[in-house]
Parts: C-alpha cells; structure tokens; sequence
C-alpha cells in the first residue's frame, strides 16, 4: 500500500461526512417550518388573526346600522384557543416554556400548585383562553414590579401584577 493512499482514503471518507453532514443541516433547515412550534401558530393563508372582530350592516338608508355583529370573546378566539390579535397560543407557551417578547421573558405558572384565594384577585377566574384572569378581564402576572403594575402581552390580553416571585423583566403568567 502507498503511504499517500491512506491519507487520500481518509480525505474522501472526511470529504464523504463533511457532504453528509451539510445534506442533514440543509435538510433541518427546509423543514424548520414544520416543527412542532409552528404547528401551534395563529393565522392562516385566508386571513389576517389581527383583522377587524365586528362586522356592521348598513341599513338601506345609510345612516345607522341595521346590525351590529359583535363577537362574544368566545367566538373572538382564534384556531388553538388564543384571541385574535395574540402571537401565542397557551399550548405554543407551554410547549416552549418560555416566550421572550417586547423586552420581557414570559413563563407560566399553573394555578394547579396555588389554587383558589391563595392570591387576593378580585373576580378571579380562568378565561377561554386558558389564563388566570381578574374580573376586569387582566392576566394574573407575578413578577417584582409593584402590584397592580399593567404588562402588555403576547397572548391577546394585557397582564397585571397580583404576585411575586420573579426578578426583573421575567413574569410569570398564571394559566388553569
């Protein structure tokens, strides 16, 4: 055997996984839309999820309108149990953990380990989407901002300080 047959044999096997290697990379990137993250997003093909929730009729005169269509919160959520307008379903949030999003981390926290008045939150009750809500339809948020601190959130609702328990711009979320 020559000496230089070897190091050849070894470059094309180094060359043969190097080729492997960027076949699987390339492949993981073509299906990256299709994981299991996506596989829980809002929105579709047909249609804006931050479309308009009323739909009006006029009436033949044009002045007044012969009915007015509102949707219940119900009827307002989208595919996967989120409002419209929301970026993240409660399934994708608790399928990733953690959802990073306007300068904020945001984890949950199910009411299942503090159920019932272990909190003092008027009206206290778990919204259609999932969330542990108060009576003025506010997600239930603890984090170390003072209480009644407002938070804008990925989840179709704006959140409200009722709890401790996180540092800084981390806030947990409560859900069922």
């Amino acid at each position: 055997m020559h000496p230089s047959s070897g190091v050849s044999q070894r470059l094309r096997l180094r060359q043969v996984g190097a080729a492997i290697a960027a076949v699987g990379f390339f492949g993981a990137v073509a299906a990256a839309p299709l994981s299991m993250s996506s596989a829980f997003g809002i929105g579709s093909a047909h249609g804006s999820p931050f479309s308009a929730a009323t739909q009006r009729f006029a009436s033949s005169s044009g002045v007044e309108p012969a009915i007015d269509l509102s949707i219940s919160e119900a009827e307002d959520l989208a595919a996967g149990g989120a409002p419209v307008g929301a970026l993240f379903t409660l399934e994708d949030f608790m399928f990733r953990g953690a959802i990073n999003w306007g300068g904020y981390k945001f984890t949950y926290y199910s009411q299942q380990v503090l159920p019932g008045e272990g909190l003092e939150v008027p009206g206290r009750h778990v919204n259609v989407g999932g969330y542990v809500a108060d009576a003025d339809g506010y997600l239930v948020l603890a984090g170390s901002a003072p209480k009644g601190t407002v938070y804008d959130t990925p989840f179709g609702y704006q959140g409200k300080i009722y709890d401790r328990g996180t540092v800084g711009n981390h806030l947990d979320v409560y859900i069922r």
